[in-house]
């Protein structure tokens, strides 16, 4: 089976490989991210390579892969994904999630939107009971089915 260039992208980026990143994109490309730092542009493979290695950074090494999916055809691709890394200086855990929506011109990107809510970091756990008495909604039940409201026609 051959390599799609979502599945290119994502070994690229987890081997933090922005090089082999760069080599994806056509000479000239429409890159466009979106990220809570604010909005990121670049129309050569050379600038693209840049931003990603600012994204991932600092840290070295492989990253993790959580959960990817992907869809491919010719002219366009999608890809998702969580990826994970260390960071200096105590190790802490980065987790990344980006979602890229690209057209493809000759097996290359021609252009590509990147949405990304930016790093996360691992989420304690919640104790749902507690919250509901805190809030004096212990004693409500939660329907699981959808109210059905009517109305009549005039």
């Amino acid at each position: 089976m051959p390599e799609t260039v979502p599945g290119k992208v994502l070994a690229a980026l987890k081997g933090r490989k922005f090089t082999a990143l760069s080599k994806l994109f056509a000479p000239k490309c429409d890159f466009q991210a979106w990220t809570p730092s604010g909005r990121w542009i670049a129309e050569d493979a050379a600038t693209i390579a840049k931003i990603a290695e600012v994204w991932f950074s600092p840290g070295a090494g492989n990253c993790t892969v959580m959960w990817s999916t992907e869809t491919s055809s010719a002219k366009a691709a999608t890809l998702e994904y969580e990826i994970c890394w260390k960071a200096p200086p105590d190790d802490s855990p980065r987790i990344l999630r980006d979602a890229w929506v690209m057209t493809l011109k000759e097996g290359k990107i021609a252009a590509v939107r990147i949405y990304s809510p930016g790093l996360h970091i691992e989420f304690p756990e919640v104790d749902l009971e507690k919250q509901r008495r805190q809030k004096g909604l212990s004693g409500v039940k939660m329907s699981n089915s959808p109210k059905v409201i009517t109305s009549k026609a005039s």
